[in-house]
């Protein structure tokens, strides 16, 4: 039977943290500590891979959420260059929808998970992750201990307000909202979404206005179609899928973009400049946020030396206006 790390941690009377950082040889571990770690280890015939445990280069797992936004994948592909740089070996795990992989990685010998996710997921090993700006859970800073590092915070609330300020300014108010319908960046723009939408006060019921649908293509076009229906003008699309979809949807009511409804989306790609017509988009600064989670990492690791602010940056998402907005019809 296979001995996890629970159990050794059990039978050591320690952490699953110190546990991790025995089996990393990272951070400040008493020797009489490491000794029970790895008394622990021998009794109860814990192993791994030799290669991977006396290998000089440490494993680091860097992974995008299950089914991830364009803009996911780009800061991960970043971050996972960067760290190769610093000679240091990197595993792409997907996390969030099965566990199982990154248990893997951590049993391989990963001592640290960067991700894109806004989830804490809970790791014996420092998760290093971006989070939105008004959450209020505790995480650590690099050296700080806590289990999840906030390298960065992403203004989901400043964003949506960018987004509303644009539409309101070209007559538009009844503002609907497609998105994903599992996945906390889901979660956060639909609260972001209730809380600054210009009716807010009007007596409305928001959620009339609010479609949650699979991130997929047909998700899209269904959602935006019952939008139209409940008299919404314009709507933010969260996946570039859905946004494609959504289109299409309207095309083949012989409905016009923007004519007919305004169309924003949640990140940027190379084929928001090619749809029909080219989308306005609520851009990401896909270089800052893989900036700060690089850092962040580096710090945790004890690789650089370079100090980092105490508070995580904000990133606010900007517009960039393209031709799928345009005035509401009177």
């Amino acid at each position: 039977m296979k001995v996890t790390l629970d159990e050794v941690a059990a039978r050591a009377g320690v952490s699953l943290a110190t546990v991790s950082r025995v089996l990393g040889r990272r951070g400040a571990v008493a020797e009489s500590t490491r000794a029970k770690v790895l008394e622990a280890m021998s009794e109860l015939g814990y192993s791994r891979s030799t290669l991977l445990h006396d290998a000089p280069r440490r494993l680091v797992a860097v992974s995008a959420p299950g089914n991830p936004e364009h803009w996911q994948v780009q800061v991960c592909t970043r971050v996972a260059k960067a760290l190769q740089d610093h000679d240091l070996l990197v595993t792409r795990p997907l996390v969030e929808t099965d566990p199982e992989p990154l248990q893997t990685a951590v049993d391989a010998g990963a001592v640290a998970l960067v991700t894109t996710t806004m989830t804490s997921l809970n790791t014996e090993i420092p998760c290093i992750r971006v989070d939105e700006q008004s959450a209020t859970e505790e995480a650590g800073r690099p050296g700080s201990g806590g289990a999840d590092v906030i390298a960065a915070r992403l203004d989901l609330g400043g964003g949506m307000t960018t987004a509303f300020e644009h539409l309101r300014a070209i007559g538009h108010r009844r503002i609907g909202l497609i998105c994903n319908d599992s996945g906390e960046l889901a979660v956060q723009l639909v609260r972001r979404f209730l809380a600054e939408h210009p009716a807010r006060n009007l007596g409305l019921n928001l959620e009339d206005w609010i479609s949650r649908v699979p991130k997929s293509f047909s998700g899209g076009s269904r959602a935006v179609l019952e939008l139209k229906d409940a008299t919404c003008t314009a709507v933010i699309v969260q996946s570039a899928l859905q946004l494609h979809g959504a289109l299409h949807g309207l095309r083949n009511r012989h409905l016009q973009v923007p004519r007919d409804m305004s169309v924003v989306g949640f990140g940027d790609s190379p084929t928001m400049k090619f749809t029909g017509p080219p989308a306005t988009v609520l851009g990401l600064d896909v270089e800052g946020l893989s900036n700060a989670l690089i850092a962040a990492t580096l710090q945790t690791l004890r690789i650089s030396t370079t100090g980092l602010p105490s508070v995580p940056p904000v990133f606010r998402p900007r517009l960039v206006a393209r031709t799928s907005t345009t005035a509401a019809r009177q």
